[in-house]
């Protein structure tokens, strides 16, 4: 479904002002990524983070379901690895596994993304999930779109959406199943910024599981709940500004 307004997406939440910015330079900084580094990006979507990697001298490879993702990744880092496909896929050999949210896209209830992630890596797995969900603007703005959904969609995003390992102990969890044990487990703040309130709808529509929304109430539907939610978070300039928090773990394998 990413795959459906991958250019939308990459242009938004992978931009320059996107929500990861903070967040991926505590990484890049926190194991020390290098010329000496290899790094496999799980679920790279457009290759936001490996582009910054790429530019500290890492040797970078990257998987993501959605091939148009993948191909827009290419294009930002032509030297990477990049496959499309299920990262339980690759073959051992990559120093450090970074994953973003991707557990919870692959099955919270079987911990398959924290096994193929230990599968492959040499020294360390690193997994980033939203935390403080209730105050973040993202889930506040996403709200609202709940009743457009279908219910059995719904349901479905309880165990692999993109809060499904935000409960307390869910994390710990899948990690454990997968004999992981965080040496660090840091809370970052990151701000997300959209020029104005249409580029943020543009964002959110992009979002895979709005697709679901859009197929089922319509595109005017979803696009109406956004630009009514994204008010609260617009200032007098015009530029939405979305405040969030992501849980940083890193583990030595």
């Amino acid at each position: 479904m990413f795959g459906a307004r991958a250019g939308d997406w990459a242009e938004t939440w992978e931009g320059p002002d996107g929500w990861g910015g903070l967040v991926y330079e505590h990484v890049l900084d926190r194991t020390a990524i290098g010329p000496a580094s290899s790094v496999l990006d799980c679920g790279c979507g457009a290759g936001r983070f490996l582009q910054l990697a790429a530019a500290r001298g890492a040797k970078v490879a990257g998987i993501d379901a959605a091939a148009a993702m993948v191909e827009i990744a290419a294009g930002r880092t032509p030297e990477a690895d990049l496959r499309v496909g299920d990262f339980g896929g690759p073959a051992p050999g990559t120093r450090l596994v970074r994953c973003r949210h991707r557990f919870q896209f692959v099955s919270v209830r079987r911990g398959q993304g924290s096994g193929a992630a230990r599968r492959v890596a040499q020294r360390q797995v690193v997994v980033v999930i939203p935390t403080r969900v209730a105050e973040a603007g993202i889930t506040q703005v996403f709200q609202p779109l709940f009743p457009l959904f279908p219910a059995e969609a719904l349901e479905v995003m309880k165990h692999s959406g993109m809060f499904a390992l935000s409960a307390p102990g869910r994390l710990e969890d899948v990690l454990a199943a997968a004999g992981l044990k965080p040496r660090e487990d840091d809370d970052v703040q990151s701000l997300t910024t959209f020029k104005d309130a249409a580029t943020a709808v543009r964002a959110f529509a992009g979002a895979g599981p709005t697709a679901l929304a859009i197929r089922h109430s319509g595109q005017e539907a979803v696009a109406d709940a956004l630009r009514h939610a994204l008010v609260d978070f617009t200032d007098d300039d015009g530029v939405v500004r979305l405040r969030g928090w992501y849980r940083v773990a890193i583990a030595d394998v």
